[in-house]
This record gives structure tokens, C-alpha cells and sequence, in this order.
């Protein structure tokens, strides 16, 4: 019986909204202060919740119970605040948390075609009668002109004549190559790519720390495994953003 060959085509990338880096960086901020915005609520439940077991302990004492007993009344009493407020703002909570949500799915076709500064060049100008001349024109260029004309979109800014340069050039052997089209995307889009992985990588936390403190919320404790991966996975954007 013949069997079918596993097909390892590339997947194409996920489908959604080719999202602007200036939009995707607003995005990031929006969606942070909302995450931001979900903690201050459940810090005032948390307070509220507190506070009526603070309470219960209190009565319990001007009756006359011994500590113990006020303790175990004031677990007693903020379990069962918990429960209700936790029913109560569950509508408010999850708001917040699918608005976050949604920014992550949002950026999912962003943050592919903004891997590398080579796939953000690759797109500059495309479809542009701008590039389509450019590439005509180096079609038959020598080194020395490819190599000339990169130092020129560099100077210049010009992300199209970029574009058509790697396209140029990636067609050659690779022991041909006069220059390293990576390093040239690198020097044309370098930055912008890496503020918009910047930017991806803070949605992304941001949807993860409010999944967080909302099952903490949930459960009426702290997980510390999942509070060191979050701050590890920040420390490491901090640390190297490109790298998202």
C-alpha cells in the first residue's frame, strides 16, 4: 500500500489585517493600559474582599472568640466574598481580558511579515511602478553599480530602490553575491522592524498578564510560576526586543 508523503510545505502565514508599524505601536500601548486597568479593578476587589473578612474578625473578637477562631472566621467569610464578587464583576473582568484578546489575535499576520528586516524590505514599494523601474534598471548592473546603488538607498532612505536591489541579488549564486542583502535591510528597516516585534512581543504579554491576574482573582492566590515566566518573558523583551 503506497503512502502519501508528509507535505512540508510552509504554511502561509495566518490571515487578518497587515496592521502599520505606527498602529501596531499604538496598539501595544492600548492594549498594555488595559491589562494595566484590569489589575486596579481586581485590586479593589481584592480590598473589598479584605476588608469583609477584616470585619468578620473583628466581631468575632468583640464576642469573645479567641484568634483562632477569628481567623477561621474571617477565611470563612472572605471565601464566600469571593465567590460572589468574583460572579458579580465576571462580565467587567472578562471585558477588559477580550479586549486585550483581541489585540493579540490582531497582530498574528503582523508579526510574521515583520520576522526579519529582509521581509520588510522585500515588500517596500511592491507593485509600485517606482521599484518595477528600479529592477529593470539593475537587472544587468555589475557589482560595483549594485554595491554603489545600495550605499545610495542607504544614504537616501530609500526603502523601493532597496527592495530592488535584494531582489537583484538574491537571485544570484550565493558565492556571487556582492553584498549582504541582510545587512542591508538591516541599515534600511532594522529599526522599524524591531519597534514593531517591540510591539508585538508587549500585546502578547500584556493578553498573558491579564489571563494571570485574573485566574489568580479566580483561585484567591498567587501562582509564582506563572508570575516568574511573565516577568522572565519581560526581562528578556527588555533585554533584546529584536529577538521577540
Amino acid at each position: 500500500m503506497n503512502q502519501t508523503a508528509p507535505d512540508n510545505t510552509p504554511p502561509l502565514p495566518p490571515p487578518g489585517k497587515l496592521l502599520a508599524s505606527a498602529e501596531i505601536i499604538s496598539l501595544a500601548d492600548h492594549a498594555t493600559k488595559r491589562a494595566a486597568k484590569l489589575g486596579t479593578v481586581i485590586d479593589g476587589l481584592e480590598a473589598g474582599i479584605a476588608s469583609r473578612g477584616e470585619d468578620a474578625a473583628k466581631s468575632a473578637a468583640a464576642a469573645g472568640f479567641p484568634p483562632e477562631d477569628q481567623a477561621s472566621a474571617a477565611r470563612k467569610v472572605a471565601a464566600k466574598a469571593r465567590g460572589e464578587v468574583a460572579a458579580n464583576s465576571e462580565d467587567t473582568r472578562w471585558g477588559y481580558i477580550k479586549e486585550v484578546n483581541a489585540a493579540a489575535d490582531t497582530v498574528a499576520l503582523t508579526a510574521t511579515l515583520f520576522a526579519s528586516p529582509q521581509a520588510v524590505l522585500a515588500r517596500a514599494g511592491l507593485g509600485t511602478p517606482e521599484r518595477t523601474n528600479y529592477q529593470a534598471q539593475l537587472s544587468g548592473a555589475g557589482n560595483v553599480e549594485l554595491r554603489n546603488m545600495a550605499a545610495f538607498a542607504v544614504a537616501t532612505g530609500n526603502k523601493p530602490l532597496g527592495a530592488a536591489i535584494v531582489a537583484v541579488v538574491d537571485r544570484m549564486p550565493r558565492r556571487d553575491r556582492p553584498l549582504s542583502t541582510a545587512e542591508l535591510a538591516e541599515r534600511l528597516v532594522g529599526d522599524e522592524t524591531r519597534a514593531v516585534q517591540d510591539a508585538v512581543t508587549k500585546i502578547k504579554l500584556a493578553a498573558q498578564s491579564a489571563l494571570n491576574i485574573n485566574r489568580e482573582f479566580q483561585v484567591g492566590r498567587r501562582d509564582p510560576l506563572a508570575r516568574v515566566k511573565l516577568a522572565l518573558n519581560k526581562k528578556e523583551n527588555a533585554r533584546c526586543p529584536s529577538s521577540s
